[in-house]
């Protein structure tokens, strides 16, 4: 693995985006990611980018925690279709109410793309939710790795793939609620 710089970003005291590190844009593109691009990212809030309202609740309690002059850090998982990512973040309170994300990749793992990531596939209006955090996929009531999702739901048999959504994970939501409220 080629050594990956860490990638910064900021949000001001009214949560805009108003630095990304000079990574940010390579990171973005390489992952598919070019409607994050830096400019159309800055002076943006960072809650129009995290849909789901129990992230935002989380990132909400991790912000909070952050701008109280409590660092924090964690790991999670932040895959492009073609390789596992394993990252760790550290979320640190600046001046004047600004917080600052630092993430450095510690381990990527190669795979071939699974057809439920391929973005090139025709979807359907169909939702499939995906942690946020650790990447599985909820089928049924349990939550799995996007290669047993795709076995278990079946998707070679079917013309049009769901789309995908996110969320959290029970798991990931306590450990991250673990993280934001504890001292």
């Amino acid at each position: 693995m080629s050594e990956t710089p860490d990638i910064v970003y900021r949000v001001n005291a009214r949560d805009e985006i108003d630095y990304v590190s000079d990574g940010w844009d390579h990171f973005a593109v390489a992952n598919g990611g070019k409607t994050v691009l830096s400019t159309k990212v800055l002076g943006r809030p960072i809650w129009d980018f995290i849909m789901d309202l129990s992230t935002q609740e989380i990132y909400r309690a991790l912000i909070h925690k952050a701008r109280s002059g409590h660092p924090l850090r964690f790991t999670f998982r932040c895959d492009a279709p073609w390789r596992r990512r394993f990252l760790e973040m550290t979320v640190v309170g600046k001046e004047g109410g600004a917080v600052e994300f630092r993430t450095r990749t510690l381990m990527e793992q190669e795979r071939p793309v699974p057809i439920l990531l391929d973005a090139d596939v025709e979807r359907s209006d169909e939702l499939l939710r995906s942690c946020g955090w650790c990447k599985k996929f909820l089928v049924g009531d349990e939550w799995a790795e996007v290669e047993e999702a795709v076995q278990r739901l079946r998707l070679f048999q079917r013309r049009r793939l769901p789309s995908i959504t996110h969320g959290i994970c029970d798991e990931c939501y306590e450990k991250m609620n673990e993280v934001a409220t504890t001292a």
